[in-house]
């Protein structure tokens, strides 16, 4: 199995690139790899710290539940997801993630 590499736009557009592997939680591996706060509530879908847009080639299934409640309130648009929500598999190779949520 190969290596995942994602580019990261940062708030100020910014890019950077990071590897993971299938299985990461997403918002685990920009925790890791980028030096911005996300993921303060721990992935527990209360805080919207890991607030990202995905590039619309990434074919993710939509938000459900209290994620999907979350990113109502938050007002995100239809590319917006959290990123403890989102497990990394081979179709996110060469795709974009953007970090939405500002402090």
């Amino acid at each position: 199995m190969r290596d995942i590499t994602l580019t990261v736009v940062d708030h100020e557009g910014g890019e950077r690139e990071v590897t993971a592997a299938a299985g990461d939680v997403l918002m685990h591996v920009l925790r890791d790899n980028i030096s911005v706060e996300i993921g303060i509530c721990g992935g527990e879908i209360s805080c919207g710290s890991c607030l990202v847009g995905l590039d619309p080639r990434w074919a993710v299934p939509g938000a459900h539940g209290e994620e999907a409640e979350l990113l109502a309130v938050l007002g995100a648009g239809e590319q917006a997801r959290l990123g403890c929500q989102i497990v990394l598999d081979d179709s996110a190779h060469r795709l974009q993630v953007t970090l939405l949520h500002e402090d």
